[in-house]
């Protein structure tokens, strides 16, 4: 609230406004901090001190309550009204509170506001539970208050809605406001063009030649481009045939956009390092540990039905990229009759999917837990 926003609202929108505001905000807030400072009013004392000025209608209060309030209107007059406030008063000589409530004067401006301020509360809050957040510091101040009318109008729309609807069919329960905000939200989402789907293209060479052309979607490409023959996928010619051209970007199964982040720094590690492939890689957990996914893992043929023994806290990174879940595999030691014993599902499990070679040899377990056969598998992997 401040002078500025109390004009608009009272000479475009056409609005009665009433709120609190700093002394920053408002021509007046110099001459009441300076009767402040002077002690012209004092906390506790319920006196009220009113600027209006000259030319437009507002008026600046200022309202000596347990702490200086300053509400800032442009529809009220500067009046006193008695007895339309109830305060517990302080004493003066003790400093507590006395235990009953008595009328005190104030300020017409501040009466009102308190008696609609508790229905601004309850509407900030429910639009609170489905506020469209936006970063200030990132997108700017305009997007954020975009966002901010575009929650406060959502809210009075479903006001409305309940209403009407309550006149309508009287006895019956309105839909809920987060099911209103979803159709509504689909309705704006099918407005509009429909969004063109194709490919990125290809990156220009250091020739920065930056004409362009356009091929057959619309689409401008430049023409020192890698690709100069891109052709939209979706693009037809005459006999009713896909055109070839650049290929069309596939659509991941995996609709987790941490996962596509995730999966690209995995594929720029290995060609860093050509040799990581199907590492076990241990990982903090909160637990004492994770189940295995190893069929044949020790904890799952236990003889009797009880907790598994064997969690692990170690998981194959590049399964847990392509599957699209935490993939956790024991490679560790264990103590069997005061002996350490290795249990190494993870080499086992990927022997078995032929998945990976270590030197160009097979990879066979070396622990009994794993293995129950005493001789190698007579499968052979060949070297890729």
């Amino acid at each position: 609230m401040g002078d500025a926003m109390c004009q608009v609202g009272r000479e475009e929108w056409f609005i009665n406004m009433v709120g609190t505001v700093q002394l920053s905000r408002s021509g007046a807030g110099a001459l009441a901090k300076l009767a402040i400072k002077a002690g012209e009013i004092k906390k506790g004392t319920h006196e009220s001190l009113l600027y209006q000025h000259k030319t437009k209608p507002l008026v600046f209060a200022v309202w000596a309550d347990n702490n200086f309030v300053r509400t800032l209107s442009n529809f009220h007059s500067p009046s006193i009204v008695q007895g339309r406030m109830k305060r517990r008063k302080r004493n003066e000589v003790t400093g507590k509170r006395e235990r009953e409530q008595s009328e005190v004067d104030c300020n017409e401006q501040q009466v009102d506001y308190c008696s609609y301020y508790h229905w601004i509360d309850k509407g900030n809050g429910q639009e609170a539970k489905y506020d469209l957040s936006c970063e200030s510091h990132i997108h700017g101040w305009p997007p954020k208050l975009k966002l901010r009318l575009y929650n406060c109008n959502t809210n009075n729309t479903y006001k409305y809605y309940t209403v009407l609807y309550n006149m309508c069919h009287p006895g019956q329960t309105p839909m809920p406001i987060l099911n209103c905000i979803h159709n509504l939200t689909h309705s704006n989402l099918q407005r509009g063009e429909e969004i063109r789907q194709r490919s990125y293209g290809a990156p220009p060479s250091a020739t920065k030649d930056i004409t362009s052309t356009t091929c057959s979607d619309g689409r401008k490409i430049r023409s020192d481009s890698a690709r100069q023959g891109f052709i939209s996928p979706t693009a037809a010619n005459g006999t009713g045939q896909v055109l070839a051209g650049t290929p069309q970007t596939p659509i991941s199964a995996l609709s987790a956009r941490g996962l596509y982040h995730q999966q690209a720094a995995f594929n720029k590690l290995k060609r860093k390092q050509p040799g990581r492939n199907h590492l076990s890689v241990p990982v903090v957990v909160t637990s004492s540990g994770r189940d295995c996914r190893y069929d044949k893992c020790p904890g799952y043929i236990m003889s009797r039905q009880r907790k598994r023994s064997y969690p692990t806290k170690y998981k194959c990174e590049q399964c847990s990229i392509d599957k699209g879940i935490d993939f956790w595999l024991c490679h560790t030691t264990k103590k069997i009759n005061g002996e350490e014993i290795v249990v190494d599902c993870h080499t086992k499990y990927h022997v078995e999917k032929n998945s990976f070679l270590i030197g160009g040899t097979q990879c066979t377990p070396i622990s009994d837990l794993t293995e129950e056969e005493t001789d190698p598998p007579d499968n052979n992997i060949d070297s890729v």
